[in-house]
């Protein structure tokens, strides 16, 4: 009887262990690339991205935060995760959907960006 216990006890935690494991993969990186345009300080338009990034973290876009700069546009998604972008930073103002693998225009004016689970 207290080999069983003992086995019961042993299935039991590694059950536990994996719910735990499992359950700590679906804050996971939104893995892939996340493409903008951006005005530099020049006037002239260029390419940024961001990549790899942590999932339910605000990341401001470092080109259009400084005072006098051009919000970033043309958002170009290739990440597993949703993207909320934002129009202001911090995350702040009006939020906009590009869903993982899509593509925004270039009236899509934003300056943060929060991915989420696309499930």
């Amino acid at each position: 009887m207290t080999r069983l216990r003992a086995i019961t006890t042993a299935a039991a935690s590694a059950a536990m262990a994996l719910a735990i494991a499992a359950s700590g993969t679906a804050s996971a990186d939104a893995i892939g690339f996340f493409h903008y345009t951006y005005t530099a300080a020049d006037g002239t338009e260029k390419k940024g991205e961001v990549h790899d990034q942590p999932d339910g973290e605000c990341i401001d876009i470092e080109e259009a935060v400084a005072d006098g700069t051009k919000p970033a546009h043309s958002p170009r998604n290739r990440t597993d995760k949703h993207a909320y972008l934002f129009e202001e930073t911090d995350c702040g103002g009006q939020k906009f959907t590009v869903n993982a693998d899509a593509d925004g225009g270039a009236n899509l004016k934003f300056r943060s960006i929060y991915f989420v689970s696309s499930t």
